[in-house]
């Protein structure tokens, strides 16, 4: 059950402030209020500024989740697992595995095969035997070594960097050199707990959450996720093979672009497409961040099929811009070469 115990309260509530003027008082009442609202302001940023990366617990309602994103200190409603683990990830930052392996790992309970500590989801994302307590056979098991900073696949010691997990604090990262695999820095810990399923994301909500009050809650700008995120549910890691099946196969060219583009391959992204499209690929993978390479690739990942015939498929989905308030369907065209290959005919 989620503790309801803890709660933030941060300001006293405010004293009636009763006004004094007379005829020539108009001007300093309004110069008054400008500074109440400016001080009111002021307060909300510099409570989602104190809770940056926080997850946040309502104790006055029903423990409705939230997730304060430290790039904007908003607070993002997480709700059911399976939302709050897609949320999480369509807000991760995309980082290398060099960069990654500067933060430590922390642990969360699961299902944990070798009894070594470490729970076989966790396992099979850091590459460690989940049947094995010692991976690398070295006489300590592997939560062990990782604990004290060594290498639980071989020998040497895990290269920390402090300076680098205090500048990421409340971050949600994504591996863009392996499958985009989540996972969030926990600001009091100071440690990286990954996000690998949805059962992960509500056990990380349950036991980091921080309860807070309504009044409280309410002081902190919510927001709304930019794409849709039952766009996001779980690609199958099968559903990436290298088999040249997959060529032949509509929807995994859909799910392999996407990741080529996540990943950063060029290459990759351009096989996925006619050949008409490669120039255009080429300078839309050049001007975009990893972010926005990130972004775009979940874009077309999340896409359903709309249409199908003999010799063209339709993928759409739609994108949610929070300060518009409006939605924009997008629609991909996968179509059938004379080869016998399916490719995407626009981006």
């Amino acid at each position: 059950m989620f503790n309801k115990s803890i709660k933030l309260n941060l300001n006293e509530e405010a004293k009636p402030l009763r006004l004094f003027y007379n005829r020539s008082g108009l001007a300093s009442l309004l110069m008054l209020i400008l500074f109440l609202t400016q001080t009111s302001v002021l307060a909300t940023e510099n409570l989602g500024e104190k809770l940056s990366g926080r997850i946040l617990l309502q104790v006055e309602e029903h423990g409705e989740a939230w997730y304060i994103n430290p790039n904007d200190k908003r607070r993002y409603f997480l709700n059911k697992p399976l939302d709050a683990f897609n949320i999480m990830k369509t807000l991760g930052i995309g980082i290398s595995n060099k960069d990654l392996e500067k933060i430590p790992i922390g642990f969360l309970e699961g299902k944990d095969s070798d009894q070594d500590g470490l729970n076989d989801s966790l396992e099979n994302a850091i590459g460690t035997d989940y049947l094995k307590s010692d991976t690398d056979g070295d006489g300590y098991n592997d939560q062990d070594e990782i604990l004290n900073n060594y290498n639980p696949l071989g020998s040497g010691k895990i290269n920390i960097d402090k300076n680098f997990v205090e500048k990421n604090l409340g971050k949600i990262f994504l591996q863009t050199e392996k499958n985009g695999e989540a996972w969030y820095v926990d600001p009091i810990e100071q440690k990286r707990y990954f996000l690998g399923r949805p059962c992960d994301a509500f056990s990380l909500m349950k036991q980091k959450a921080l309860g807070i009050t309504n009044i409280n809650l309410n002081k902190i700008n919510s927001a709304i996720i930019n794409i849709k995120p039952e766009s996001f549910n779980e690609i199958p890691e099968n559903n990436f093979s290298n088999s040249e099946n997959e060529n032949n196969d509509n929807e995994s060219i859909i799910l392999k672009a996407g990741k080529a583009i996540r990943n950063n391959d060029k290459q990759g992204v351009i096989e996925c497409f006619i050949p008409e499209m490669a120039k255009a690929l080429e300078y839309t993978m050049d001007f975009l961040d990893t972010e926005g390479k990130l972004t775009l690739g979940n874009i077309l990942s999340g896409a359903k099929l709309s249409k199908s015939t003999e010799n063209q498929k339709v993928y759409s989905t739609e994108v949610y811009f929070s300060l518009g308030g409006y939605k924009v369907p997008i629609n991909f065209y996968v179509e059938k070469q004379e080869n016998g290959k399916w490719l995407l005919t626009n981006l």
